[in-house]
Parts: structure tokens; C-alpha cells; sequence
């Protein structure tokens, strides 16, 4: 009895304390950017944005679109005020993720899914035929996009993208969340002690082998993902992304528009020989970056490659298509396409 009491009087305990740090955390880190709210397939849907800068002749927009386990202030802090001086950029929340809503729709976490909801609230806010960029999770989508309106695009650009199915499966916490019950006590209970006490050694290993950037997960606020409706919104996500990237991978060879890939060489996150290598052989006339020395964190630890990537593309440049090496000294080789 004195057991059953212990236990109740934790996950008592456990609740408060959680629910007080998301509160706390809301505060903390509130919307950064505005609004737009979507219609039709997605009525109901309210996607949370940053736009910073003005569009130039000559020069498209850039969309941004963030990974797993994260959220705009990611780009935020890395591309979008350097790309603001030279374009208009615009970042969005993924569905769920940051202060964006999930929505109604059943299959949210199809990668195609929120490429269409992301393509409804970039139309909405004006933005024609952009470039778009999509890190980690956030690849999908934008091949997504690329694969099923390419007349909307001017370029894409997959970062340390998640491409391809993958050997093995998800982290076990993903499976505890889908229990109904289980998880909605691991949600409100577990996540925020569990994120406090892992999310350091993440950040670390995400950026390994380059250092992060100091307070990196008070400057993005990380805590948000601990949040239950966005951590059970990243679960979903990456528990169902394999499924969808077996599909959506077999039309690679049919994207059509202007492609750089970009890769750290020592990404151990996301491994660069399954997913960019991959990808960028299964699209014809595309440009590999390989970064040297360089994790799953490019738009950080080299910024000023991937910004050059994406002017290039946004200026109307075609891709090198090839490989290009860029070493830790800044040596370069390129080794065009055979």
C-alpha cells in the first residue's frame, strides 16, 4: 500500500512540476513570428512564421523549413538573418512543432502532407516560386514539395536531409507515446524531467564533431519540444517517417527542378551515404556539397556554404553538377558528374 501511495504521490508530483515548466517554457519562448491560418484541406490548420527581408528582381524567396526536435528559432539563430539582407526568407513551425497547430488532418506526419499545408501558407503570404531549404526531418517535406509541384519551385536544397528508409528503428520513448493510456501519463509526467536531463548530451551529439554554438538550446528554445501536443506531434513524425520515405523515394529520379544537396561527412545523425550521397545520384543534374569535418548541423558549423547555395540557386544559377569537396582549410575539388 505504502507503494501504490509513493508511486501516486510522484507521478502527482511529476504532473505539477511538468506542467508548471510548460507553462513556464510558453512564457519564456513565445511566438517570435505571426500567423496565417489555412483553408480548405486544411481548415481549421495555424501555422506559426518568421518573414524578415524584401524581395529583389532577380532574386527568389527562400523558404525554411526545420527538422526534427526543433523549431524555427533554429533558423532564426543560423540562416535567416543573413539571408535577409540579400531576399525575403521566411521560416515556418512545422505542423505541430514551435506554436504551430496540428491540425485535423489524419495523416499529418506524411512528409507530402505538410509540404502542402507549408505550399498553402507560403501562397498565402504571397511568396512565388521560392527556394526551398529543408534540414534533418525538414528534407522530406521539401522534396516532397519538389516532387509534387515543381512549377511552384525555383530550387531545393536538402541539408543533412532524412531521404531514405533507414536500417533499424525509432527510439523506444516513440512506441510508449502511441500507448493511449501509458502515453499520456509519459507525456505529462516524464518528458519535461527526461528532456532537462538528456537534452545537453542531444545538442552535442547533433553538433558533433563541430562545438555548438554557446546557450544554443536557451536561444532556440528547446524546451518547447517537451511540451506534450509537441512532443507527441515529433513522436508521431519520426515514428511514421520510414514508412513514407520508402514510398516517396522511388520518384526521386522525377524531380525536375534546379537541386543542391548539402552534407556534413561526419554527420552520425543522419548518415550521409544513405540519405544525401543517395539522393543526390537519384537526381539527375543535381550538386553534392560535401562538408569535411562537418556533423549534422551545416547551416551552424559552415553557414556561409549553405548561404552560398542557396543564392545561387535563388539568383537563377544552375547546380555544379558533380561533387563538390570543401574541406576543413576551405580547399575545394570539384569532381563533375560522370
Amino acid at each position: 500500500m505504502a507503494l501504490v501511495v509513493f508511486i501516486a504521490l510522484l507521478l502527482a508530483g511529476l504532473f505539477l512540476f511538468s506542467a508548471w515548466t510548460a507553462w513556464r517554457t510558453s512564457a519564456l519562448f513565445p511566438p517570435s513570428g505571426e500567423f496565417v491560418d489555412l483553408d480548405g484541406e486544411f481548415e481549421g490548420l495555424r501555422l506559426h512564421f518568421v518573414s524578415r527581408g524584401e524581395a529583389r528582381d532577380g532574386v527568389a524567396p527562400v523558404v525554411l523549413i526545420h527538422g526534427a526536435s526543433g523549431n524555427l528559432r533554429d533558423m532564426e539563430e543560423s540562416l535567416v538573418p543573413v539571408l535577409a539582407a540579400e531576399t525575403r526568407v521566411v521560416a515556418f513551425d512545422r505542423p505541430g512543432h514551435g506554436w504551430s497547430g496540428r491540425g485535423r488532418h489524419p495523416d499529418m506526419s506524411n512528409p507530402a502532407v505538410q509540404a502542402r499545408a507549408i505550399r498553402a501558407a507560403a501562397a498565402k503570404l504571397g511568396i512565388e516560386r521560392p527556394v526551398v531549404l529543408g534540414h534533418s526531418w525538414g528534407a522530406s517535406v521539401a522534396a516532397a514539395w519538389a516532387l509534387d509541384a515543381p512549377e511552384s519551385l525555383a530550387g531545393l536544397l536538402p541539408l543533412a536531409g532524412a531521404l531514405y528508409p533507414w536500417p533499424g528503428g525509432v527510439a523506444w520513448y516513440h512506441s510508449v507515446v502511441r500507448t493511449p493510456l501509458a502515453g499520456a501519463v509519459f507525456l505529462r509526467t516524464l518528458t519535461v524531467p527526461g528532456g532537462k536531463l538528456l537534452a545537453e548530451k542531444g545538442v552535442a551529439g547533433n553538433f558533433h564533431p563541430n562545438p555548438a554554438p554557446d546557450a544554443y538550446a536557451d536561444r532556440i528554445g528547446l524546451d518547447l519540444l517537451f511540451r506534450p501536443s509537441h512532443f507527441r506531434a515529433n513522436s508521431e513524425d519520426t515514428s511514421n517517417l520510414k514508412p513514407h520515405l520508402a514510398r516517396q523515394s522511388a520518384r526521386y529520379s522525377e524531380i525536375s527542378v534546379p537541386v543542391i544537396v548539402v552534407t556534413g561527412n561526419a554527420d552520425y545523425t543522419v548518415s550521409p551515404k544513405i540519405h544525401s550521397y543517395a539522393f543526390h545520384n537519384a537526381v539527375a543534374g543535381s550538386e553534392l556539397v560535401k562538408l569535411k569535418s562537418t556533423g549534422h548541423m551545416p547551416h551552424h558549423a559552415r553557414r556561409e556554404i549553405v548561404v552560398d547555395a542557396l543564392l545561387r540557386l535563388a539568383r537563377g544559377e544552375r547546380p555544379r553538377a558533380g561533387q563538390v569537396t570543401v574541406h576543413e582549410d576551405g580547399r575545394v575539388e570539384f569532381a563533375p558528374a560522370a
